[in-house]
């Protein structure tokens, strides 16, 4: 996960892998971490969009990559490819904002 400040209309974006995005709830069906308010997904099937991400909203368009900053681009780059320049097995990368915790 990075800490870049992405422009989706929100400061403090991060790109959060799928694997710290999803939770195992009380009754053993996955969810989305509540730890983190989500702002949208990229999937490498629409690897050009943003949708909107969320448990059981039908996902709708937040917006397109090429809006993003040149950092935010690195990142996604980053996450969905190896050093050598070849496709990993990740799929799925979500931008969110880590909420803060109530003392």
């Amino acid at each position: 996960m990075s800490s870049v400040n992405y422009n989706l209309n929100n400061k403090g974006v991060r790109l959060i892998d799928s694997e710290n995005a999803w939770v195992r709830g009380k009754n053993g069906k996955y969810k989305l971490n509540p730890k983190y308010k989500f702002y949208g997904k990229i999937d490498t099937t629409m690897p050009g969009m943003i949708v909107s991400a969320g448990d059981k909203t039908k996902p709708k368009y937040c917006g397109d990559v090429c809006e993003l900053n040149k950092t935010a681009k690195s990142e996604i780059i980053n996450h969905f490819y190896n050093d050598d320049g070849k496709r990993n097995r990740k799929t799925v990368a979500y931008f969110g904002i880590e909420k803060k915790e109530k003392v």
